[in-house]
């Protein structure tokens, strides 16, 4: 065998050993540092009207679910209410959403179920009230739960980013990121200690999902605000494709803080693998 047949013979021995190695490579190292994907629909909700109280004509599959009757609410910001003080994110409408009353209704949720992979992105443009704060009295750590990445109609397994107050007559929170696991069990992926949280203007809410097909731990999660990477994980059990949606805001909280909330979407985005 001459030099140049034996590096061409190691040459493709070697090709196919990185070949199978890719192969056999979990999905999630594929998706890890996975950024850039194709986009497969965008609102800025200057179009969009309510079609009931709980769907928008946005040409999405949409739900905003109350968990209740009558303690909440939405609406097109700039067409079914003009809010003093506020102005969206661009153009002349969005979305606004309110709980006012938690002991009838217990949550104010946008949930949208696109079509798309199992890969996919979500951008979006949130604005909390400058005077945002959690009022729940007598417990370690106020929480709140802004969006959850990665949901299924039957609940869990499911992510979620959460909003936590230390202390209610402190203005400092924390930023954190988990969710439940199939078995209702919470958990915590990272936590942001004194994150700036914006409030009274618009940030920028951003995440990459990766669902595991097969039921297992091969699911993948990512989330930024304002382009700060606040979590990256793999290994996530996210229950496989069936039934799944995401929640791109959220008003959630603690039962026994009887203060209304409000929240405002605008500019959504979506991608695909």
């Amino acid at each position: 065998m001459n030099g140049r047949t034996k590096y061409s013979l190691e040459r493709a021995v070697s090709i196919l050993v990185i070949f199978a190695i890719a192969v056999a490579m979990p999905v999630t190292q594929a998706y890890a540092d996975l950024q850039v994907m194709r986009r497969v629909f965008t609102t800025d909700f200057e179009n969009v009207t309510k079609r009931d109280a709980n769907r928008l004509n946005m040409g999405i599959d949409n739900w905003i679910e109350f968990g209740g009757d009558g303690g909440a609410a939405m609406w097109v910001e700039g067409l079914d209410r003009k809010t003093p003080g506020i102005t969206c994110h661009s153009g002349s409408r969005c979305v606004g959403m309110e709980l006012t009353d938690i002991t009838k209704s217990r949550r104010s949720q946008f949930d949208v179920r696109p079509v798309v992979g199992f890969g996919y992105s979500v951008s979006v443009w949130l604005y909390l009230p400058a005077d945002w704060g959690l009022h729940a009295p007598g417990i370690n750590s106020n929480w709140y739960e802004i969006a959850d990445p990665y949901m299924h109609t039957n609940g869990a397994p499911y992510g979620a980013v959460w909003i936590r107050q230390p202390d209610i007559t402190q203005s400092n929170v924390n930023l954190r990121v988990g969710g439940r696991d199939a078995q209702e069990n919470i958990f915590t992926l990272d936590e942001v200690a004194n994150f700036a949280l914006p409030r009274g203007r618009w940030f920028n809410l951003r995440y990459e999902v990766h669902l595991d097909a097969t039921n297992g731990t091969n699911g993948t999660m990512r989330v930024w605000v304002d382009n700060e990477l606040v979590s990256g994980r793999t290994g996530l059990q996210t229950g496989g494709f069936q039934g799944w949606e995401t929640v791109v805001a959220k008003i959630y909280y603690e039962t026994t803080d009887t203060t209304p909330h409000q929240i405002w979407v605008d500019d959504l985005e979506i991608g695909n693998a």
